[in-house]
């Protein structure tokens, strides 16, 4: 469950590994005359691959990377990405601070899931004039079950009840 190191070598192994995947279920459902499935398979994933395009808009490309191999490195996990990103973040020092914390929050994450579970994440990243935020929702931890802060003040973290 451990944390997995990756190079660009391992990135794009683990990409072509799940295009791979969708192909071929793609094909499944073509092979069996499942056109609606197909169908819906077709736009799943294009609508995935807007969510990661969106995701550039952030101009923060630390945080994009972390939160776009999250599952290759934690295979526990299997995140769910929504982008509403109308402006990019103007704050350039905040990335790598934001990917140190979420980094020490997926570490502090880890130990409360059962091992042979698998933990739904729901990210939902958000920007507008006003501000901007990242919301990581587990599927299998509870906010009592959080102690996690962030002395940074380039960020305000909130731990919410479900």
């Amino acid at each position: 469950m451990g944390n997995i190191e990756l190079n660009v070598s391992d990135t794009m192994r683990y990409s072509r590994h799940d295009h791979m995947n969708d192909l071929q279920l793609l094909l499944m459902y073509l092979d069996m005359g499942k056109y609606k499935e197909a169908r819906k398979c077709i736009l799943d994933k294009t609508a995935e691959m807007q969510q990661l395009a969106m995701l550039q808009k952030l101009c923060m490309p630390l945080t994009e990377e972390w939160l776009t191999t999250l599952d290759w490195r934690y295979p526990v996990f299997k995140s769910h990405l929504h982008c509403d990103i109308a402006s990019k973040i103007e704050v350039q020092q905040i990335d790598e601070v934001l990917v140190d914390y979420l980094e020490r929050l997926v570490q502090d994450v880890i130990p409360k899931i059962d091992q042979y579970a698998e933990c739904q994440v729901e990210i939902t990243v958000r920007t507008d004039a006003a501000g901007w935020s990242i919301q990581m929702t587990f599927s299998e931890i509870h906010a009592k079950q959080m102690n996690i802060s962030e002395n940074s003040s380039l960020l305000t973290v909130e731990v919410c009840a479900e």
